[in-house]
């Protein structure tokens, strides 16, 4: 209802422009009018008027004013010259009622007109001027106007504080009364952002606009795009937009585009329904009984915001009974499955991590905070997540997550990222901290609809993921972090999943058989990772078996998505059954290619146990009790093994590669 307010200032203007020009006309012809509109009229309201084309003026009842390339000038500040231009403008106006009152205007037609309200850097408005004493303050003293006609048009508002810019283009417009006792009828299309728009609507008749004593009614419907919204109640004060009493809802698909035209950052979500109820007015507003569902998931709360702080602020908080993270796979660039939105073409490179671009170019100019807490959190293969307890704060364009929490398969994650947006050093900014502790990994994966090939697999895990990186795509983020991470499980349990992991002649080479539906045992598995501009080395990988224990070594390549590693097995008995050999694993993420050394064997058949080169370092076994907890199987088992005095131990093999390995590294033959 704003639009009311912009109605009744611009109706101001063009009625002193009407009363000052016609009299000139009356005394003087045309040049006077000149004179008059370029000093008393520009004086009148503090901004530069001109006519730089055609001006007519026929009396009657009601009198027509037409002027043709027509310029108000904007603040000095201002990013443009002009504030207000139209290529035409069209008034007719009931002369006598500028006496006696209501002021009665049958019509107002703009013809390419463009509006453009903005802040300055210091937060100061170029609205602000002599014209604004002449709109109506008071419902009362709205003119009574019939019809408001605009064509090939536009709005445009600026933020000089963010520099967000946020255009609606009015290819028609249409706001007519057909009698003093008839609701107005509201019709619109355009686009919003550059997204089509299409809004049809009524609201109550004049008179009652102009009556303060009654609440005013509204009532719309439309959309944006695929975007369907509704809105429907009272006013008390619409030229201020205060009193407001209106019950919304908003449906379809593509939120998180309509949410980028907010300046928002979303990823892909499915289709969605919501509804709320809106109140305030006066720069402050509620919206309360909010509820939404998108995909399965299910959201409630209440928002409030307040626009008069020099930078907006947003407080939310919501609740829910239960999330399906299936839901939310666009964060990673991935389309949701409950979305009617077209699919995105495969990769051409056949890539296998997402380049989507997530929408990190700007995030809004409001300060916000979020608490959210959920019930129910359903993860990938049907895990429900239980206690999720989430803070996000935005703030001076940063956005935090001071917490996100939530307790599942026995074990508990706990996660935290600081995030900026693009600024004048560089590309978007991401730190970001994991802690995952005793996780149960056969209740992780026993969902219903888990394939029934990786419900044997079992052990206890935790680990952590510390990063730093910078990008605008999960593709990029991940080519350029900069961090360490480790993974830990005991007392684990591999089913035949093995077999889709590696061909079976690669699983013997390191000691590793299937026998049929028979899980492998694995008493151990350590890792650390040094992370170096996208490039994951293993610092420590082993894994230990009733049978053998296995080496690693190599990195991980995320910006060239190329694999670098080889794996060396130990034998902790000698026979002929036993015979192991290295394994060089090369190629791609999605196509990785595997070469069995068979030659040399000798020199590894050796027992494993007290070789230096099982010993993870000690500075890594504290992160190991507490990924596992106290007296894990990882912990005793090479503690065991430490020599007296807790002395590190003199490697056995090589250290593995420091160096990003060239590209051609993947058809590289074993070594």
């Amino acid at each position: 209802m704003r639009a009311l307010k912009i109605i009744g200032w611009t109706a101001a203007v063009i009625l002193v422009l009407v009363v000052i020009a016609g009299s000139a006309l009356w005394l003087g012809g045309t040049r006077a009018v000149a004179w008059a509109i370029e000093h008393p009229v520009s004086g009148m309201v503090g901004r530069q008027i001109r006519i730089d084309g055609r001006l007519t003026i026929r009396w009657g009842a009601p009198t027509r004013l037409v002027a043709e390339d027509v310029h108000v000038a904007n603040a000095g500040w201002g990013s443009e010259p002009d504030m207000f231009q139209a290529r035409r403008l069209e008034i007719d106006l009931d002369a006598r009622t500028l006496l006696r009152g209501p002021t009665r205007i049958p019509l107002i037609a703009l013809d390419g007109a463009r509006l453009l309200l903005e802040t300055s850097k210091a937060g100061e408005h170029n609205w602000d001027f002599g014209a604004k004493s002449a709109a109506p303050k008071k419902r009362s003293q709205f003119p009574d106007l019939r019809h408001f006609a605009v064509t090939d048009s536009a709005l445009v508002f600026h933020n000089g504080e963010t520099e967000a810019r946020t255009e609606l283009g009015l290819a028609k417009f249409d706001f007519q009364e057909r009698d003093p006792a008839s609701p107005v009828t509201i019709a619109a299309q355009g686009t919003f952002q550059k997204a089509p728009i299409r809004i049809a609507g009524t609201v109550g008749p004049i008179a009652q606009l102009r009556d303060p004593q009654k609440p005013y009614p509204v009532k719309f419907e439309g959309g944006i795009d695929q975007i369907r919204l509704a809105a429907e109640g009272t006013i008390d004060e619409p030229l201020d937009f205060a009193g407001i009493d209106l019950r919304l809802s908003l449906s379809g698909a593509k939120l998180d585009e309509l949410a980028d035209m907010l300046g928002v950052p979303l990823p892909q979500l499915p289709d969605f329904r919501s509804t709320a109820v809106l109140s305030g007015g006066n720069g402050r507003f509620d919206l309360k009984a909010l509820t939404m569902r998108t995909g399965h998931s299910d959201l409630e709360g209440g928002i409030a915001i307040d626009t008069n702080a020099k930078v907006p602020q947003l407080q939310a908080n919501l609740t829910s009974t239960f999330i399906d993270l299936a839901d939310f796979t666009g964060l990673y660039g991935a389309k949701p499955q409950a979305s009617s939105a077209p699919p995105k073409p495969p990769d051409p490179a056949d890539r296998v991590i997402p380049d989507t671009q997530i929408s990190v170019q700007k995030l809004p100019g409001v300060n916000a905070e979020l608490n959210f807490d959920g019930t129910n959190i359903k993860a990938s293969g049907g895990l429900p997540l239980e206690r999720v307890s989430l803070g996000l704060t935005l703030k001076d364009g940063a956005l935090e997550l001071r917490r996100l929490r939530f307790h599942a398969a026995q074990g508990d994650v706990d996660l935290g990222f600081h995030f900026t947006p693009f600024t004048k050093n560089g590309p978007p900014h991401l730190k970001a901290n994991v802690d995952i502790r005793h996780v149960d990994l056969h209740q992780l994966l026993s969902g219903r609809s888990t394939p029934d090939i990786v419900k044997q697999t079992a052990g206890v895990a935790g680990g952590f993921i510390k990063i730093d990186t910078s990008g605008v795509s999960m593709r990029e983020f991940l080519a350029r972090m900069n961090g360490d991470a480790g993974i830990f499980v005991e007392n684990g349990r591999l089913s035949a999943l093995l077999e889709q992991i590696a061909p079976i002649n690669v699983l013997g080479a390191l000691g590793v058989y299937i026998r049929g539906d028979e899980p492998v045992q694995i008493n151990c598995f350590v890792s650390r990772f040094d992370i170096k501009q996208g490039v994951a080395t293993a610092a420590t990988l082993l894994f230990d078996t009733n049978d053998d224990t296995v080496m690693g070594e190599g990195n991980a390549n995320f910006a060239d998505e190329t694999l670098y590693l080889r794996l060396v097995p130990y034998n902790k008995s000698f026979t002929s059954v036993t015979l192991r050999a290295p394994v060089d694993v090369r190629g791609t993420f999605k196509k990785p290619e595997y070469h069995l050394e068979v030659g040399g064997l000798a020199a590894r058949l050796g027992a494993a146990v007290g070789l230096g080169v099982l010993f993870p370092p000690a500075a890594l076994l504290p992160l190991v009790d507490t990924g596992l907890g106290d007296n894990n199987a990882c912990s005793k088992a090479y503690a065991a093994q430490r020599p007296p005095g807790n002395a590190e131990p003199k490697a056995g093999t090589s250290t593995p590669p420091a160096n990003r390995p060239p590209k051609a590294s993947r058809d590289a033959p074993p070594r």
